[in-house]
This record gives C-alpha cells, structure tokens and sequence, in this order.
C-alpha cells in the first residue's frame, strides 16, 4: 500500500498499536490475492495515518475461513465389530487384516442443512456391496445409522509368498463385512434398500445361517473364483453383510466362517 502523504512522526507505541491491529485482521481471513513488491523487495512496515482513534475496516478482498461441517467421527472400535483372524482362518499362513475402526454421527450430524445425505434410488449393481456407492463417511447420513464397521481378512498358502496378488493366487481365501447399527424404527429405509438390493445385484434368496434369517446369493468374484457368496444378517438393530470370495474354500469352511461373524458380531 502507499502513502498519500508524508506523515509527521508517530510515537511507537501508536505504530505498535497499528502493526497488531493489522496482524490481527490479517489472521482472520485469508486473501485470494496479493501485489507483488516492486522489485521484490520486502515492504516495510506501514505507519499510522491518523493521530486519532480509527477503526480498521475488513477488506473487501479477503475470504472468511468457514469451518467444515462435522458430519461423522471415524475412530478406534469401542463396542461389537472386531473379528480375530484365527477365529476364521485357524492355522492362517499367508495373512492380512484390517485395522478396527468404527464411523458414527459426528457433533453436527443432527443439522441436517450441513450434513444432508440419502440413500440412492436404486441400487448401484455395478459397485460393491452394499450396493450404495457411498463411502462411510456419506453412509453415515445417508442411511441415519448409529455406526457402521467394515472389516476385512485374508489367507493365501505360505507358497505364494510375494510372487502373485492375492487375486491371482491360487488357495486365498477373503472375507469381507460390516456391520450397522441401526436406530430405532430404522428412519433411514436402511432394511428395504438392501433387501432390494441383494435381490437385485445378488440373486440372493430368504435362508438360514447359524439360526438367523439371511438373504444369500452370489456375485462376481474379485480374487479369480467363479463367484463369490455374499450375505446379509439381521438381528434387531444389528445388520451384516458379508461376501466370502476367493478359491482357497474347503467344503464346510464358509458355512464356519459365518458362524463366527455371526458369534461376533450379532
């Protein structure tokens, strides 16, 4: 900025008082744009322009930094949703986990303005399930669950050691699920978009896995099997999908396998 005038000496402290004024109004905002110093040089420190009381006007061409909206938390797992890898897979060579983690409703999830969301239309068939396309972060809103845990775990024969993905390993075996809270009466529509859902992408028919109602059917395997079974469980407020991929499955293993997210999770 320059000066219109030259200015008589100001006392320090009044050029003081001006300099924090000015650091403070600039911490406020952040600007889309600034001059360059001529020559670039560094710009001395601007003095008073009056003697007397003023007060410092905002700038026009800075832009106050809003906070982003807190729709979700996504934390350390505090309740149901941990499923040990040997409970699945005894005597697991080759392995991988996921590190437990829970998603709920963050401080401003209830402001519906800041945090919108629904569940789509329709299923989404061309993704994964559930079918939402959503990341739990937008699942959160969307479906209006207490919180939602997704996990995973992987066995592959010790012999295939790095020289193939897992996908493209023979013996590996994958089970992939989540789990959601749901609140009471389920406002979201969370139950009928998946039993659509699974009748739709899955072909998945009424059944029964370790004594609780499920949907079962098959998809498209994603780790070189024919086909991979996925799962969908409910018991009160609890819900579990699952699908059970990979060609490394022994008879009776994934009839286990679900036994145990069943134990564990509902």
């Amino acid at each position: 900025m320059t000066r219109a005038r030259r200015l008589r000496a100001v006392p320090a402290l009044a050029a003081l008082a001006a300099l924090a004024l000015a650091a403070s109004a600039l911490g406020a905002c952040t600007s889309e744009a600034l001059d360059p110093v001529a020559g670039g040089s560094t710009a001395s420190a601007p003095t008073a322009v009056s003697s007397g009381a003023s007060t410092a006007q905002p700038d026009p061409g800075m832009t106050p930094i809003e906070a982003a909206a807190r729709c979700t938390t996504t934390r350390r797992l505090t309740g149901k949703g941990e499923v040990p890898l040997d409970a699945v897979f005894p005597g697991a060579e080759t392995s991988a986990t996921s590190d437990p983690k829970e998603t709920v409703p963050g401080p401003d999830a209830a402001d519906r303005t800041q945090c919108p969301g629904e569940l789509p239309a329709e299923p989404q068939c061309d993704g994964l399930v559930p079918w939402t396309d959503l990341l739990p972060d937008e699942f959160v809103p969307a479906s209006g669950a207490r919180r939602i845990v997704g996990g995973y775990l992987l066995t592959m024969p010790k012999q295939a050691g790095n020289q193939a993905p897992p996908e493209s390993s023979a013996g590996t075996k994958v089970v992939t699920f989540s789990l959601v809270d749901l609140v009471a009466g389920d406002p979201g529509g969370l139950v009928d978009y998946l039993d659509v859902a699974f009748r739709a992408c899955a072909k998945a028919t009424p059944s029964t896995v370790a004594g609780v109602g499920a949907l079962v059917g098959t998809v498209r395997s994603e780790y070189g099997a024919g086909s991979a079974e996925v799962v969908l469980l409910r018991r009160g407020t609890h819900l579990v999908w699952a699908a059970l991929d990979g060609s490394g499955w022994e008879k009776g293993e994934q009839q286990r396998a679900l036994a145990v997210l069943v134990a564990r999770l509902l």
